[in-house]
């Protein structure tokens, strides 16, 4: 938090709350009161960067297959910005492998049309992730290793 916005919410509170819970000290440095620490607190909620991507192959692959197209994926973006984090896990139905990711970038579209003409036919599921941490361990759940694809 810059130093201008400490001194704005200081003015403001200033005309709103007694001496006993903001005021200067012999040294000239504000002393706030423990209370009041929730209006300091930054209250613009920040985009999450990354965004959960499902994908399903309709053919069986393996995962050094999976491997190689995610990697020509990569490849092909041609964005410094793009982040791929992906793990292969098997589908109890069929025994078949699938990816669940988390993903960094800007061009959503270009992305999915790579995937597609990798796999040949794909069912993916794109969604906003609201606890990172909480995907990580679920997508890592049964010992899969995260892939990560960055510069």
């Amino acid at each position: 938090m810059s130093a201008r916005n400490v001194r704005r919410i200081i003015s403001n509170l200033t005309e709103n709350c007694s001496e006993a819970t903001l005021y200067k000290n012999k040294n000239h440095e504000w002393q706030v009161h423990h209370l009041l620490l929730p209006k300091f607190k930054p209250q613009r909620t920040r985009k999450n960067k990354y965004y959960a991507l499902s994908i399903d192959p309709c053919a069986n692959y393996t995962k050094s297959d999976i491997n190689v197209v995610m990697k020509f994926v990569y490849e092909q973006m041609d964005n410094n910005m793009l982040e791929l984090n992906y793990s292969v896990e098997q589908k109890k139905s069929n025994n078949q492998n699938h990816l669940h990711c988390y993903v960094k970038c800007s061009d959503k579209k270009k992305l999915i049309e790579l995937l597609k003409l990798g796999f040949s036919r794909i069912s993916y599921h794109e969604s906003k992730i609201f606890d990172l941490d909480g995907w990580k361990q679920y997508i890592s759940k049964e010992g899969n290793q995260i892939t990560t694809l960055k510069n």
